[in-house]
Formats: C-alpha cells, sequence, structure tokens
C-alpha cells in the first residue's frame, strides 16, 4: 500500500470521504454509474454524439434540464450562462424555460441577470444543442457554440471553439433506488475550450477571450431528493485540463459516494475511471450564515494497480465567489421562505469558491510531472443537512 504525503492537510483535520461513507453501510449498491450503453442507444466509449447535447426530456411534469457554461477570461473574470428547462428546484412544474447570467469581475464587483422566458418562447432541438429563450440562445455541434444573453441593461456573445475532445462518465446516466428508476444524467461537450466573448453593458463595450467549459444535464427526479450535496471542480493546468466532482446522495440512498473523474493531456482524455479515485477533504467548517459544513481544501487521488501514473489534484480554497441560500433566492426572505423552509425541510446553498488548483503526476512513487494554476473555480451545492446533524 502506497503511502501518500499530503501537505496541505494535517492528519488531525483529514476527512476521508469517498469510501469510508460506503463501509458505514451494507452494500446495497443504490447509487450505479450505468455502463448499459444499448439500453440508452450509445456507442460504448466515452466520447459522445452531437445528438446527445440536444433536448433530452420533454421539459413536462417530473423532468429537468439544463446546457451550463462557465469561462474563466483574460481580464480577470469569470462568467456563468445557464439554460433551464426549468429551475432545478421546480421539477414537478410545467416548462418554465431560464436563462441566467452571472459575472464575477477581478475587481470583486458582479453583475446578476436573469430571464424568465415564456413556454412558447421556448425552443429546444433533439438533434444537437440549439436552445432558445426569448432572443436568448444556446447553439453548437460539440466543435464550436454560440452563447447569446440579452435584456435592457447587457447585449452580451460568447463563441467557443474546443481544444479538448467531448466526453461522459460511461452513459453519463447516474441510477438510483433498488430498481434503478430515478436518473441524474450528465454529459460534457466541452471540456476546455478557446472562448471569445463581448458585451455591451452601463455604456461601455468589453471584448475579452479565455477559456470555457460546457456541459450538460437532465433528470427525472428532483436533485433535491437524490443528493445531499456535491463538490464539482473543473482546472487547466499546463497541458492538463481536469473535470473532477464527489456527489453523496440522501440519506434514503444510504449517502453512497460516486466520484466522476477525467484528465486529458493536450487535448485528449488519459484516464477518466472515478472508481480509481479516492477523495480528502479538510475538517468541514460550519459556514456562519447558511449552516453547511464547508471543506476548504481537497486532494483527488487517482490510483489504479493496472496503469503506469498516479495523479493527485489538488485544491485550495482562497475565497468565495458565491454564498447563496437557494430558497431565499428564488422566494426572498418573507414568509413563504419561513413556511417552505419549516414544511418541507429544505434549505439548500450554493458555494463557489476561487483558488489555486495543483496537478501531481507520479511514476511509481517518484514525481514525474507538477503543474499549479492560480485561477481555479469549483462549487460546493448543498440540498440537505450536513451528515451527522440529523
Amino acid at each position: 500500500m502506497k503511502e501518500y504525503i499530503i501537505p496541505f492537510l494535517t492528519i488531525a483535520l483529514v476527512c476521508f470521504t469517498s469510501n469510508t461513507i460506503l463501509a458505514q453501510h451494507s452494500q446495497s449498491n443504490l447509487v450505479e454509474l450505468s455502463s448499459d450503453y444499448a439500453k440508452y442507444n450509445l456507442n460504448e466509449s466515452n466520447v459522445p454524439e452531437k445528438w446527445e447535447d440536444g433536448m433530452r426530456t420533454s421539459g413536462e411534469k417530473g423532468t429537468y434540464e439544463w446546457w451550463y457554461f462557465d469561462t474563466h477570461l483574460d481580464d480577470g473574470s469569470t462568467v456563468v450562462i445557464v439554460f433551464f428547462t426549468k429551475f432545478m428546484t421546480s421539477i414537478n412544474k410545467s416548462l418554465a424555460p431560464l436563462v441566467t447570467l452571472n459575472i464575477d469581475k477581478a475587481d470583486g464587483t458582479k453583475i446578476e441577470k436573469s430571464f424568465i422566458g415564456d413556454p412558447d418562447d421556448f425552443f429546444a432541438s433533439k438533434d444537437s444543442c440549439n436552445v432558445k429563450i426569448g432572443k436568448n440562445y444556446f447553439a453548437g455541434n460539440l466543435k464550436t457554440y454560440e452563447i447569446h444573453f440579452e435584456d435592457e441593461d447587457i447585449n452580451l456573445t460568447a463563441k467557443i471553439t474546443r481544444t479538448t475532445e467531448s466526453w461522459r462518465p460511461k452513459t453519463g446516466h447516474l441510477l438510483f433506488g433498488t430498481e434503478k428508476s430515478k436518473e441524474f444524467n450528465w454529459v460534457v461537450p466541452v471540456p476546455q475550450g478557446k472562448v471569445a466573448l463581448s458585451y455591451n453593458y452601463d455604456g461601455k463595450e468589453i471584448k475579452t477571450s479565455g477559456s470555457g467549459y460546457h456541459d450538460h444535464n437532465w433528470g427525472n427526479n428532483s436533485i433535491m431528493e437524490l443528493f445531499n450535496h456535491w463538490y464539482w471542480s473543473r482546472a487547466e493546468i499546463g497541458p492538463y485540463n481536469v473535470i473532477a466532482s464527489e456527489m453523496i446522495a440522501e440519506k434514503e440512498f444510504n449517502n453512497e459516494s460516486t466520484i466522476v473523474f477525467n484528465i486529458s493531456k493536450d487535448g485528449k482524455t488519459i484516464t477518466d475511471n472515478g472508481e480509481n479515485v479516492k477523495l480528502y477533504r479538510t475538517m468541514g467548517k460550519m459556514h456562519p450564515t447558511l449552516n453547511k459544513e464547508v471543506s476548504d481544501d481537497l486532494l483527488f487521488i487517482y490510483d489504479s494497480p493496472k496503469e503506469e501514473y498516479r495523479y493527485e489534484y489538488y485544491l485550495y480554497k482562497e475565497n468565495f465567489i458565491v454564498e447563496s441560500n437557494l430558497l431565499a433566492e428564488i422566494l426572498g426572505k418573507g414568509l413563504k421562505y419561513r413556511m417552505a423552509k419549516m414544511l418541507t425541510g429544505l434549505n439548500p446553498a450554493y458555494f463557489r469558491f476561487k483558488g489555486k488548483a495543483e496537478l501531481r503526476v507520479y511514476k511509481g512513487n517518484v514525481l514525474v510531472d507538477k503543474h499549479v494554476s492560480s485561477s481555479a473555480v469549483w462549487e460546493l451545492m448543498y440540498f440537505g443537512k450536513p451528515m451527522g446533524s440529523e
């Protein structure tokens, strides 16, 4: 058994999560990343086809879907745009299209926008990514994309050219329950790409460029009922691109842990089996206002006895970009919020972090490659109560 040197964690602060949680329960396998390619009419590889980025649901009650984009720009700002068939907490509603835009500038100022569309203003192709909500659109073919958002204050267009091959973890279908009938699904059309972005706002025209990411999620059951929380990250580190996530299921599913992990180098996936990954976190600290445990630093270790190299992926938090009470964002902090919190017990929170990422590559126990990025962004989405608080 290899011994790992974890310089940013002391033994007293290490919280080993990925397999420890599973060991606390019987191996009931209530959460499974499906490998049944025939069932979903997919090619047996980790590279999706163009139609997989098209609309995968009906948009009706009992479904949700979103197309996500983020970019780190050369001027130091980050931009996140999401097109929803409905907000993720509103699965039992009919089609209620929504677009959100968040710009976090290097000086700390923010632009936060949203557009709520009429169902008649919504269109989405099943053949490829081609989503329209009012005057806003998100369109592409795996290789190139164009995203547009506008209202009375801002007019923004982003163009993406993919530089790393498209990817999905196995079939991309994460299944829950004894019948495996509840789904959370994920495909990554653009793990990394070049971005050209321009917008007009407050009488100023901004033109900049950078690197971006696009993924696509959909499902048939409220994610608030499936997940307790997840950490998700992506980082560009030297010639490598990393996507890493740990998703912890709700108590009904034994709080089982699923890790999704991808490392690409020079545009090609070199390893992506999350079953070979262990995650370490610093001991969670209770957030002072949102009542959720937050780990400042993370370490993913990819180690397979069948592979020549071991990868250690570190995330060091420097500050929060977003600290959000999701229920209050939807309902405000008045009577509706207090009643919903009391009746449902839900109090979801979202955190986005900015900090440093580091990737170390070992051959045996010899460090053969190391790269650091000072512009990493990752998130913590919390749906349930902190585990152990019940």
